[in-house]
């Protein structure tokens, strides 16, 4: 079974600073205020999609979206800016329940453990979570820190994170989850 890769995007893939969900919802709608080509070339760091790209290669995850971007964005618009971003990788890979359930109030390790208990309580699956460290403050000490890389504020998924990464999917195929 493929493993899963529980996926934030502000501050993993999306470390512009005036580039945000906002323009791209925007792009979507075809506001001439904003600059389409900038948005699909600017929005996710270069470095950060082909390092996911270079894990994807690897592990062929599932993806599940766990990010506050699901509150903005549908999964057809969602899998919209993957596929101009490079990132169509995520979207032939998405898993049938892709997204953790959120709201305002909900915080990142309780939105995980939900999807765990639903989807992978019976048939266990090995797991990586790609997040920051201030949507995922609550990972930290937490049972899940174990499988968990959080990027940087502004910094994403960066090389060093990357092979962390590859080291906690590794470790976990290793012993046969």
């Amino acid at each position: 079974m493929a493993p899963v890769v529980f996926l934030d995007i502000d501050d993993v893939l999306c470390v512009h600073r005036t580039l945000n969900t906002r323009q791209v919802l925007a792009a979507l709608a075809g506001d001439e205020s904003v600059d389409t080509s900038t948005v699909w070339q600017q929005i996710f760091h270069a470095a950060a999609v082909e390092y996911l790209r270079e894990l994807h290669v690897e592990f062929e995850p599932q993806y599940v979206i766990s990010s506050s971007w699901t509150l903005h964005l549908t999964k057809a618009q969602l899998c919209q800016v993957f596929l101009l971003t490079g990132l169509d990788f995520v979207v032939q890979n998405l898993h049938e329940h892709w997204q953790t359930l959120r709201d305002d109030d909900s915080y990142r390790l309780l939105e995980i453990e939900a999807w765990l208990d639903t989807y992978a309580l019976a048939a266990p699956v090995s797991f990586l979570i790609l997040d920051d460290l201030v949507s995922g403050q609550s990972i930290p000490g937490s049972h899940l820190e174990g499988n968990a890389v959080l990027c940087d504020a502004w910094g994403g998924f960066t090389y060093p994170k990357l092979r962390s990464a590859q080291k906690i999917l590794r470790e976990q195929v290793h012993r046969g989850m």
